[in-house]
């Protein structure tokens, strides 16, 4: 079961996204995270650009540095 706390204990960091249906891999910051049908999401918005949105956790890659 994960808590509330494992849940933010990666919001306000920097992770690269990874989208399968692309080369593209950019760097976002965390800005929530869920657990939805036994799978973690994360909501992440673009260093530059605009615009936010939910992916599983397996596409984010945290930048563990930050710790």
């Amino acid at each position: 079961m994960t808590t509330a706390q494992e849940l933010g204990q990666n919001i306000g960091k920097h992770a690269t996204l990874h989208l399968p249906s692309s080369p593209l891999r950019f760097t976002v910051e965390i800005v929530d995270a869920r657990k939805r049908y036994g799978n973690l999401d994360y909501k992440v918005r673009p260093l530059a650009g605009g615009g936010e949105t939910w992916h599983q956790a397996h596409l984010v890659t945290v930048h563990e540095s930050e710790q």
